[in-house]
């Protein structure tokens, strides 16, 4: 798999943050995302990404170690920052660009949809129907196991939750902003994974129930049957080494070695890899 399909599968499935820093407490959150194809299911599934995501003063570091990418979320100044170590280049998105790039692209979409409905074949009619369901999705939610197992089932895709409650309303509403802005994110810097829409609306459900994910699986009705598993896990405090984290990746926000372009430069420039 290409490494940067690294970051879209993270973001894809990526968990929560805070999002006022009244509400700010530190933890940290390890998560391993695993891939299987029902075409092979004799093969063991394969960890194809690891991340670590650490909570402090109200910010939210992402650190993608496979492709060294560190994506910073700051919900006080509305926006992204996003640091390549590779290519020492960083760029900073507004909340409200990756709002107008999803409009931007949903209107493609409905282009592109449009183009389809043209064509008279079956594999056109599964396409429509797939990018259909992404711009305007519509689960059936089956609790399961007194609410602590949740499932999201359509005919295109289906998602199969594991949760724990969380510690207050204000922590589930915070996930469910971070994981809506991770997700828009994703869409936009890596053009790799799925349209937005039916992750917000999992997003909202959980937080509607109080509920944080610990386990996440996405399955497609595609071809070989994908299936995307991301396992969580949380702890809520930080350690020495954890804070020693922090405060390097804060020090690369001032190293004069990164140069800060903008976001489309960035994207080309990552996505060339």
């Amino acid at each position: 798999m290409h490494k940067n399909n690294f970051c879209c599968l993270l973001m894809l499935l990526a968990i929560c943050s805070w999002s006022h820093p009244l509400f700010a407490q530190d933890y940290r959150i390890y998560t391993r995302i695993f891939h299987q194809s029902e075409a092979t299911p004799e093969t063991k599934p394969e960890v194809i990404a690891r991340s670590l995501t650490i909570w402090h003063a109200g910010k939210a570091y992402d650190w993608i170690d496979q492709v060294g990418e560190l994506v910073i979320y700051d919900p006080t100044e509305r926006r992204y920052t996003i640091i390549s170590d590779p290519h020492k280049l960083g760029c900073t998105v507004d909340f409200s660009e990756l709002r107008n790039f999803q409009k931007v692209a949903r209107a493609k979409a409905q282009e592109y949809l449009e183009d389809l409905s043209k064509s008279q074949s079956t594999q056109a009619d599964r396409e429509i129907a797939k990018i259909q369901f992404q711009l305007d999705p519509d689960f059936m939610v089956v609790p399961e196991l007194e609410g602590s197992k949740i499932r999201f089932e359509s005919p295109v895709m289906a998602y199969r939750i594991e949760t724990v409650v969380a510690p207050n309303v204000d922590t589930a509403e915070a996930f469910r902003q971070y994981a809506d802005w991770a997700a828009q994110l994703n869409y936009v810097l890596h053009g790799q994974s799925l349209i937005p829409g039916p992750r917000l609306v999992v997003n909202e459900e959980l937080r509607q129930r109080n509920l944080i994910p610990v386990r996440v699986q996405l399955s497609l009705n595609d071809e070989v049957g994908t299936k995307l598993t991301a396992e969580h896990n949380i702890q809520w405090d930080l350690s020495q080494t954890d804070r020693e984290r922090i405060r390097d990746w804060q020090a690369v926000l001032q190293d004069p070695q990164y140069e800060y372009v903008d976001f489309q430069k960035y994207q080309r420039t990552v996505l060339q890899d």
